[in-house]
């Protein structure tokens, strides 16, 4: 896999890319091929764009050949609305490109099959990507749409698993289709969805932390009370919170616990398993 840097963002193109652009080569098709990296590198760059107007941190872009995912530092505790509209930004710019090709149609500067090209382009990466899997946009928007309803562990997991199965029903169809190319993304997505559910301790953490530092940082945000037994263990209440929101954890019988006390408990006091009310 091929890197290298842009304004800080590592810029990374998986290997599967350059064997597309191998193949494209040998089937005399280079034009073609590079006029789908370039409309992938302009998704990307709408998600890119957003996301930093947003005061997110973007730390690396994978270029893949149905599209490609960006990396953000905040995009585990943010405001689910903010992570929907970052998601949605790599689309909108599809369906600006179509526009795009039909006007150069219309005004006679490209060709008819040029300009169906370019749109039916356009429109496939954009519907992929729009796909209910992680880490496609979709799959991205239905975990957000979650997080309005239910705590990040619980929509995080949810959303994994539901990814987990729709990538392997994906691969199978394919493969029964004989659709080769469509059972090689599918098995990628599969495998990324399968790993991505192997590491999610690691990114709820990830989540934790993030949530710490914006109590840090002073960083303001929707408030929401949280009932919990007293004899509820510091991990299970952290299992309870949500994206995008601040808790003040009411204990029963006991007092209310700010949520930064409770993170800073199980991120860096390593009291897991202490029940809360032994927290004050």
């Amino acid at each position: 896999m091929s890197e290298w840097r842009l304004y800080g963002v590592r810029i990374r193109i998986h290997l599967l890319f350059w064997a597309v652009i191998g193949l494209s080569l040998l089937m005399g098709m280079f034009t073609e091929m590079l006029t789908l990296f370039i409309i992938v590198c302009i998704h990307e760059l709408g998600h890119v764009a957003v996301a930093r107007e947003l005061g997110w941190t973007v730390t690396e872009v994978q270029l893949l050949p149905f599209g490609g995912v960006a990396t953000m530092e905040e995009a585990y505790a943010t405001d689910p609305l903010d992570e929907i509209v970052v998601a949605l930004a790599g689309p909108f710019l599809n369906v600006l490109m179509m526009a795009f090709s039909w006007f150069c149609w219309y005004t006679g500067f490209w060709t008819e099959e040029w300009a169906v090209f370019f749109l039916k382009s356009n429109l496939i990466i954009a519907g992929f990507n729009l796909l209910p899997i992680w880490p496609l946009d979709g799959g991205r928007i239905v975990q957000a749409v979650l997080c309005w309803y239910l705590p990040y562990r619980s929509a995080a997991v949810s959303s994994l698993a539901t990814s987990t199965l729709l990538a392997a029903l994906m691969l199978g169809v394919a493969s029964l289709s004989l659709h080769l190319n469509i059972a090689l993304v599918a098995l990628y997505l599969l495998a990324i969805n399968i790993e991505t559910f192997l590491r999610f301790p690691y990114q709820f953490i990830r989540f934790l932390m993030e949530k710490y530092r914006r109590h840090h940082h002073g960083e303001k945000q929707e408030v929401r009370a949280l009932t919990v037994s007293p004899t509820a263990k510091a991990i299970e209440v952290s299992h309870l919170l949500c994206r995008g929101c601040t808790h003040l954890v009411y204990v029963k019988g006991t007092g209310v616990l700010p949520e930064e006390q409770l993170l800073h408990a199980v991120l860096f006091e390593k009291k897991h398993d202490t029940n809360v009310n032994q927290l004050f």
